[in-house]
């Protein structure tokens, strides 16, 4: 067996983009700290210099997305909280934080295990959701539209943006178009 050189760098971050890229690739059920480690082409030892056991690691990923995907959003949005285009915003921020990291989508909604609850307002839901619910409904408290309706308007809204981000990372799916501009043709934002 050759000797795995000594790993300079953010090692941390490598081991978590290395598995993001192999479980969306092999699934969960073959995921293990091994793998990651050859991903990273370092000892099968060195991972766990980070992370206890791979629930640690997946843990670990999901916060990184996270943590990537909010800053981006709230940055759309800065400043702009209370405009009337700032749903907008989000949503186009939305689509352009997938189609940068379109590995992201698929580790996130489908290994993650985020919880996006639809029907609680009130509940402890995934926090770039969360964000985007909140200026919704601002949205359409402004526009006037009854409180009824924000839950409805809300999933039609989220599964358009949401809906165009899961389309434009499907390998499977080819579009010349640009998937930003599908956001300006709905009158809803």
């Amino acid at each position: 067996m050759t000797d795995k050189p000594y790993h300079h760098g953010n090692l941390r971050n490598e081991l978590i983009e290395a598995g993001i890229k192999l479980i969306n690739t092999d699934g969960i059920n073959s995921f293990s700290l091994r793998k990651v480690a050859a991903e990273c082409k370092v000892s099968h030892t060195a991972p766990y210099s980070h992370f206890k056991n791979i629930d640690e690691l997946v843990s670990a990923m999901g916060e990184h997305v996270t943590e990537q995907f909010m800053e981006s959003l709230c940055a759309s949005v800065q400043g702009q909280e209370d405009s009337s285009d700032a749903i907008s915003l989000l949503g186009q921020a939305y689509i352009d934080f997938f189609m940068e990291h379109p590995q992201y989508f698929q580790f996130l909604y489908y290994h993650s295990g985020i919880v996006i609850d639809l029907d609680n307002y009130n509940s402890d839901s995934y926090p770039p959701f969360v964000l985007f619910r909140t200026t919704a409904y601002q949205m359409f408290q402004s526009a006037g539209l009854p409180e009824a309706e924000f839950s409805h308007q809300l999933i039609a809204l989220w599964a358009m943006v949401h809906g165009i981000a899961a389309l434009l990372t499907n390998n499977g799916v080819k579009y010349s178009g640009n998937w930003r501009e599908l956001l300006a043709v709905q009158s809803i934002l």
